[in-house]
Parts: C-alpha cells; sequence; structure tokens
C-alpha cells in the first residue's frame, strides 16, 4: 500500500508542477470567460439601445412611459418616448436620435393596427416593449386597478407536477438544463484533461524504458493502482480550483446573476452526480491505462482518445431525447454506460422521476465495470509494458496472459 501511495504522490506532484498542468487550469476557464464575454459583447453591440418613438393620433396614452430602470451591459434597456407629432418624431429619427417611431392611429381600438417607420426590421425587444407598454395605456383606459395591472403584467405563474408527486418545478426549465450541462462538461475536461496525463505518462515512459526501472521495485498492480489515483488527484484538484472560481465570481457578480437563484439541487442530485463523475474518471483512466499499456507510441494513444469522446458526448447528441422522453430506452441505456453516466442520469432526474431502484443498479453496474477495467488494466499491464516493437493484440490479452494470471 505504502508503494502505492508513492506512485500516487509521484504522479500527482509531477503533473501539479507541470507548467502543462497551469496552464491548462488557467485556459480552460479563461476561455469560457472569453467566449461569454465575447458572446455578450456581440450581442450588446448588435443591439440596438436608442429611444423607441410613439405618435399617439388615437388619445390612447394615459400613462407615461417608464424609463427610470437604468440600461446596463448585463441588462440593456429600450427607452420610450411620445412625441406629440409625426413630423417631430420623424425629424428625431432622421438625425439618429431613435431608431424608429410607432404610430398610433385613431381606430387603433377598431383593429389594433399600426404603423412602425424605420429603416431597418425592429427584433423582438423593440416589439415586445411597444406592445406592452400599449397594452399598459388600454387596461388603465378601462379603469382597471393598478395593483391588478401590475399583477396582469406579470403573466401567469406556472407550476409543473409529476404525476407521482416526486418533481416539482415553477415551469421555467433552462435551470435544470444548466446543472446537468455544467456536470457533463466538468466530466468531460477533467477525463479529457487528467486521463490524457496518465496515457501519456504511461506511453512515455514505456518508450523511455523509466517503466523498466520502476517495475524492478514496485509490483504491476501497485504501479497502475497508484497512477490511477495521483490522476484522480490531479482532477479533483482542477475541479476544486474551478468551483472556487466560480463560487468568487458568483459572488462578485451577484447582482447580475440573480437568475442563479433559480436553481435549487438537493443534497442527494449533487451527491448522486458527484459520485457518478468519480466512477466515470476512474473507469476512464482504467481504460486509458490500459490503451497507454497496450500502446507502442504516443502518436498512436493519441488517435484512441479522440474515440472516447464519443460516448461521452452521447447524451449531447441526443438531447431532444432526453427532453422529450427521459425514462426511455436510449436514455436508459446511456445511463448505464460509465462514460455517459454522468451526464445522462443528472439530465433523467432533472426532467423526469428516477426510481432509487433504477439508480441503485446504475452504480452496481458501472462498479462492476469499472473493477472489470482495472482488472484488465492490470493484465494488459504486466503483459504490455515491456513490449515495445508491437502492439498487445487481444489474443494476447485474453489467452496467453489470462492463463498466467
Amino acid at each position: 500500500m505504502n508503494k502505492t501511495m508513492n506512485v500516487a504522490r509521484y504522479e500527482y506532484l509531477h503533473h501539479v508542477g507541470n507548467k502543462r498542468f497551469w496552464i491548462s487550469m488557467v485556459s480552460v476557464p479563461l476561455g469560457f470567460v472569453l467566449i461569454i464575454v465575447f458572446s455578450m459583447l456581440l450581442s450588446f453591440l448588435a443591439f440596438d439601445t436608442r429611444p423607441v418613438g410613439i405618435v399617439d393620433n388615437g388619445n390612447l396614452i394615459q400613462i407615461e412611459p417608464d424609463n427610470s430602470k437604468p440600461s446596463t451591459f448585463f441588462d440593456p434597456q429600450i427607452y420610450l418616448y411620445v412625441y406629440p407629432d409625426e413630423s417631430a418624431a420623424r425629424a428625431a429619427a432622421l438625425a439618429g436620435e431613435i431608431q424608429g417611431f410607432a404610430v398610433l392611429p385613431e381606430d387603433y381600438t377598431l383593429n389594433f393596427q399600426l404603423t412602425y417607420w424605420t429603416n431597418k426590421q425592429p427584433d423582438s425587444d423593440v416589439q415586445a416593449e411597444i406592445t406592452n407598454f400599449i397594452s399598459k395605456n388600454l387596461m388603465v383606459a378601462e379603469n382597471i386597478d393598478s395593483a391588478v395591472l401590475n399583477r396582469i403584467n406579470e403573466g401567469s405563474h406556472i407550476s409543473l407536477q409529476s404525476l407521482d408527486g416526486s418533481q416539482t418545478s415553477d415551469g421555467t426549465g433552462w435551470h435544470r438544463i444548466f446543472v446537468p450541462i455544467v456536470i457533463g462538461l466538468l466530466n468531460f475536461i477533467v477525463v479529457m484533461i487528467s486521463g490524457g496525463y496518465l496515457l501519456k505518462a504511461l506511453v512515455e515512459e514505456k518508450e523511455n524504458r523509466t517503466i523498466e526501472i520502476m517495475l524492478t521495485s514496485v509490483p504491476p498492480r501497485e504501479i497502475m493502482a497508484g497512477k490511477i489515483i495521483g490522476n484522480l488527484s490531479v482532477g479533483l484538484t482542477q475541479i476544486i480550483v474551478w468551483v472556487l472560481l466560480l463560487g468568487i465570481a458568483g459572488f462578485v457578480f451577484r447582482n447580475q446573476l440573480g437568475f442563479l437563484a433559480d436553481i435549487n439541487l438537493s443534497g442527494s442530485y449533487v451527491a448522486i452526480s458527484v459520485a457518478l463523475m468519480v466512477l466515470s474518471f476512474l473507469f476512464s483512466a482504467a481504460l486509458m491505462a490500459t490503451i497507454g499499456a497496450a500502446m507502442t507510441s504516443t502518436e498512436e494513444s493519441q488517435g484512441v482518445i479522440g474515440l472516447m469522446v464519443i460516448p461521452m458526448m452521447f447524451p449531447f447528441y441526443f438531447f431532444s431525447v432526453f427532453l422529450s422522453n427521459p425514462n426511455g430506452i436510449l436514455a436508459r441505456v446511456l445511463s448505464f454506460i460509465p462514460l455517459s453516466a454522468p451526464l445522462a442520469l443528472s439530465l433523467r432526474m432533472a426532467f423526469s422521476s428516477v426510481s432509487p431502484l433504477e439508480i441503485g443498479l446504475i452504480f452496481v453496474v458501472i462498479i462492476l465495470l469499472t473493477l472489470l477495467m482495472f482488472w484488465l488494466s492490470g493484465v494488459v499491464f504486466k503483459r504490455g509494458m515491456l513490449q515495445y516493437s508491437k502492439r498487445l493484440s487481444l489474443k494476447e490479452i485474453f489467452n496467453k496472459e489470462t492463463r498466467n494470471a
């Protein structure tokens, strides 16, 4: 056991002390931040924040537009200005002071049609702002109480309840999608980065014959176990650092991220998701160790890593299936595959009720598959780490080595 922990400690310190680790540690969250900021900047630049004019020829406007809410980068506003006649509004539009103006005709209440004058197609925000403003004035004209008017403008609050009573939602689905996607992305990044470290280290040690020196003092299975534990610790370190950074960012920008209050995570949901992520990493680490022991060069191993991306991305490929039928055959099958299970099961739990019996069965199957992959990695490691001229074949793994095990 001491030798296993010594190998794990060496693997951990070797990778954490490498500048490549810190580059990936910083570049991944920085890359996401830059993408988000860039997309928000493009949206903000494309968003025309100039006011919109209103010309009331039908004497329908009873209340003035409320332009008190500040326009910010995170929440840009479109202000409405009321003009006395079309000529004044047209002059403001030609001068670029407003992006366009709507004219309410005298017979607006007969057909509810108006004319919007502009040189560009108005986006949905402009149309919604004009429509809401006119609706408020029409309801005021009908002598509706201001409290009732405000409540009407808020819209209906719809609560969704599953038939078995186990799932409750406020009707908004974005936050139920947000959490599983974060889980899937974290699992993908950690497996690809930390698992890639393990695969690359094994192949390089095989190429430079370092593994021969290690095998003279440490049993093969302890080397394998130590490497997997060490690389798992590297992955957990990355997750902890990223979660801390997310927490700091959430605290700094808490006023702009009020929507995060809609996210309600149960302890069991978090525990199941984290446990599946750990099992998924252990399985992928053992799989990469098996590949690394069987390969003869780094170039060969790199091509195999790409194949692991496919099963991990299956839930993303079939996202619509999880939304429409989270307890269907495909969604359930993906929940039993170690590489896709973290995202698949978290999506199912977010959109439906998954029985504790099925969750337990998923864990049993994934644990058994992980143990099987650990055994296979030990077999391949013992047989393949000292073969330098050719790859280890399946026949050699399951025939020759199994008889000698």
